[in-house]
């Protein structure tokens, strides 16, 4: 979800044939046609039209008035600066462009990789428990994780510590320095 600031303008319908391009418009406050029988004032605001009565905050519901300092949610939905989203990076609200990850909200230049710090420009990223990461560290994070599983199951299966051709290799150089089998290779060991 992307908002952006929005300057509000009073638009009155009935004046340059805008009535009839409104017929089908919603208000999305009320969910009623924007256009009422006395042609009432509307609020133009991004691609929607509310009453002016319904142009609320998205998120405390106080009226919204054409002074007000508002952010313009991708949804169409205003919010107030007073509600406006805080960056998860740097913790100051958010008055311009915001970038939505789930519940995490970021300024666009906080936008960046964990791990090369750069700015993710393009929005193709990956988001995990450990934060954002652009799409080449993520993948070369994956990659690590990936051996690192290789050999912990490489290292199960030959018996967990080293492979059997290093221990059979220690037991028979500890046969040849100690003219007996090791005791810690029992294949080996003396019976």
């Amino acid at each position: 979800m992307i908002a952006a600031t929005a300057q509000t303008t009073p638009h009155d319908p009935t004046t340059n044939g805008a009535a009839h391009a409104m017929q089908d418009r919603l208000c999305p406050g009320c969910k009623q046609s924007a256009v009422t029988e006395d042609g009432g004032l509307v609020v133009a605001f991004g691609q929607s039209f509310f009453h002016v009565d319904c142009f609320k905050c998205a998120k405390c519901g106080n009226q919204v008035t054409a002074d007000t300092n508002i952010l313009l949610l991708s949804d169409g939905s205003p919010v107030c600066a007073n509600c406006s989203y805080s960056c998860s990076v740097c913790h100051e609200p958010i008055l311009d462009e915001a970038i939505m990850t789930g519940e995490d909200s970021y300024h666009a230049h906080c936008f960046k990789c964990k791990v090369c710090n750069k700015r993710i420009e393009e929005l193709v990223f990956a988001r995990t428990s450990q934060g954002i990461y652009c799409m080449d560290c993520h993948n070369e994070r994956m990659i690590k994780i990936r051996r690192h599983a290789q050999k912990k199951a490489e290292k199960e299966r030959n018996g967990g510590s080293g492979s059997s051709r290093s221990r059979d290799h220690a037991a028979r150089e500890f046969h040849r320095e100690n003219g007996r089998a090791s005791p810690a290779n029992p294949r080996t060991s003396d019976r």
